[in-house]
Protein backbone atom coordinates (compact mmCIF):
# COMPACT_ATOMS: atom_id res chain seq x y z
CA UNK A 1 0.00 0.00 0.00
CA UNK A 2 1.22 3.61 -0.54
CA UNK A 3 0.22 6.82 0.16
CA UNK A 4 1.10 10.48 -0.56
CA UNK A 5 -0.84 12.90 2.08
CA UNK A 6 -0.90 16.58 2.34
CA UNK A 7 -0.10 18.34 6.08
CA UNK A 8 -0.98 21.86 6.04
CA UNK A 9 1.42 22.53 8.98
CA UNK A 10 4.74 23.89 7.18
CA UNK A 11 2.32 25.86 4.41
CA UNK A 12 3.54 29.42 4.95
CA UNK A 13 4.49 32.88 3.26
CA UNK A 14 7.62 34.95 4.29
CA UNK A 15 7.41 38.23 4.73
CA UNK A 16 3.99 36.85 6.75
CA UNK A 17 0.99 38.47 5.93
CA UNK A 18 -2.01 38.87 8.33
CA UNK A 19 -4.57 37.87 4.97
CA UNK A 20 -2.74 34.64 4.69
CA UNK A 21 -3.41 34.45 7.96
CA UNK A 22 -7.13 34.85 7.91
CA UNK A 23 -7.88 32.95 4.93
CA UNK A 24 -5.99 29.81 6.55
CA UNK A 25 -8.09 30.68 9.71
CA UNK A 26 -11.37 30.53 7.72
CA UNK A 27 -10.15 27.23 5.82
CA UNK A 28 -9.07 25.35 9.04
CA UNK A 29 -12.58 26.45 10.46
CA UNK A 30 -14.41 25.49 7.38
CA UNK A 31 -12.18 21.72 7.19
CA UNK A 32 -12.85 21.13 10.81
CA UNK A 33 -16.85 22.04 10.46
CA UNK A 34 -16.89 19.70 7.02
CA UNK A 35 -14.45 16.86 8.35
CA UNK A 36 -12.01 17.46 6.18
CA UNK A 37 -8.36 16.48 8.10
CA UNK A 38 -6.00 19.53 7.35
CA UNK A 39 -3.47 17.46 9.01
CA UNK A 40 -3.69 14.20 7.90
CA UNK A 41 -0.12 13.21 6.55
CA UNK A 42 1.24 13.35 10.29
CA UNK A 43 -1.22 10.51 11.12
CA UNK A 44 -0.47 7.95 7.58
CA UNK A 45 2.38 6.19 9.62
CA UNK A 46 0.13 5.55 12.40
CA UNK A 47 -2.51 4.76 9.92
CA UNK A 48 -0.63 2.12 8.41
CA UNK A 49 0.07 0.29 11.38
CA UNK A 50 -3.21 0.51 12.65
CA UNK A 51 -4.19 -1.02 9.72
CA UNK A 52 -1.71 -4.17 10.56
CA UNK A 53 0.93 -2.94 7.27
CA UNK A 54 4.43 -3.46 8.36
CA UNK A 55 8.49 -2.56 7.31
CA UNK A 56 6.51 0.76 6.86
CA UNK A 57 8.43 3.38 5.32
CA UNK A 58 7.89 7.45 4.93
CA UNK A 59 9.22 10.33 2.65
CA UNK A 60 8.47 14.03 3.75
CA UNK A 61 8.56 16.68 0.73
CA UNK A 62 8.52 20.47 1.25
CA UNK A 63 9.01 22.39 -1.93
CA UNK A 64 9.58 25.78 -2.03
CA UNK A 65 7.15 27.50 -4.81
CA UNK A 66 9.26 29.82 -6.91
CA UNK A 67 7.58 32.97 -8.44
CA UNK A 68 7.21 31.13 -12.09
CA UNK A 69 5.65 27.73 -10.02
CA UNK A 70 2.33 26.63 -11.16
CA UNK A 71 1.81 25.91 -7.43
CA UNK A 72 2.48 29.05 -5.88
CA UNK A 73 -0.98 30.35 -5.80
CA UNK A 74 -2.37 26.45 -4.30
CA UNK A 75 -3.76 28.16 -1.12
CA UNK A 76 -5.60 31.25 -2.91
CA UNK A 77 -7.23 28.26 -5.44
CA UNK A 78 -7.92 26.26 -2.43
CA UNK A 79 -9.48 28.88 -0.84
CA UNK A 80 -11.17 30.72 -3.92
CA UNK A 81 -13.02 27.38 -4.82
CA UNK A 82 -14.04 27.35 -1.29
CA UNK A 83 -15.43 30.86 -1.19
CA UNK A 84 -19.33 30.81 -1.76
CA UNK A 85 -19.03 27.93 1.01
CA UNK A 86 -17.05 29.44 4.11
CA UNK A 87 -18.78 32.67 3.12
CA UNK A 88 -21.92 30.94 3.48
CA UNK A 89 -21.43 29.09 6.76
CA UNK A 90 -20.07 32.55 8.24
CA UNK A 91 -16.64 31.47 8.25
CA UNK A 92 -15.61 34.84 6.88
CA UNK A 93 -17.74 37.88 5.19
CA UNK A 94 -17.90 38.39 1.74
CA UNK A 95 -15.84 42.06 1.76
CA UNK A 96 -13.30 40.37 3.89
CA UNK A 97 -12.37 37.17 1.81
CA UNK A 98 -12.53 39.40 -1.26
CA UNK A 99 -9.92 42.18 0.24
CA UNK A 100 -7.84 38.99 1.93
CA UNK A 101 -7.55 37.13 -1.62
CA UNK A 102 -6.36 40.53 -3.60
CA UNK A 103 -4.19 41.15 -1.12
CA UNK A 104 -2.88 37.42 -0.72
CA UNK A 105 -2.93 37.55 -5.17
CA UNK A 106 -0.31 40.54 -4.92
CA UNK A 107 1.64 39.27 -1.97
CA UNK A 108 2.58 36.04 -3.93
CA UNK A 109 3.17 37.89 -7.07
CA UNK A 110 5.89 39.64 -5.40
CA UNK A 111 9.02 37.80 -6.39
CA UNK A 112 10.70 38.53 -3.46
CA UNK A 113 7.97 36.38 -1.17
CA UNK A 114 8.81 32.92 0.07
CA UNK A 115 6.08 30.59 -0.91
CA UNK A 116 6.91 26.97 0.72
CA UNK A 117 4.56 24.28 0.55
CA UNK A 118 2.17 22.07 2.50
CA UNK A 119 4.98 18.82 4.09
CA UNK A 120 3.97 16.05 1.72
CA UNK A 121 4.02 12.65 3.42
CA UNK A 122 4.49 9.77 1.54
CA UNK A 123 4.04 6.53 3.35
CA UNK A 124 4.18 2.52 2.42
CA UNK A 125 3.99 -0.56 3.75
CA UNK A 126 2.91 -3.92 3.36
CA UNK A 127 0.43 -6.38 4.69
Amino acid sequence: MHSHEADWIAHICDPALPEWDRLMKALMAYSDRNGIDLYIGRRIARMLRVASLTDIRINPLVHVYEPDHTRRPIFLQFVHNLRDRMIGQGLISEHEFDECAASLERHISDPGTFVMSHVFVQAWGRK
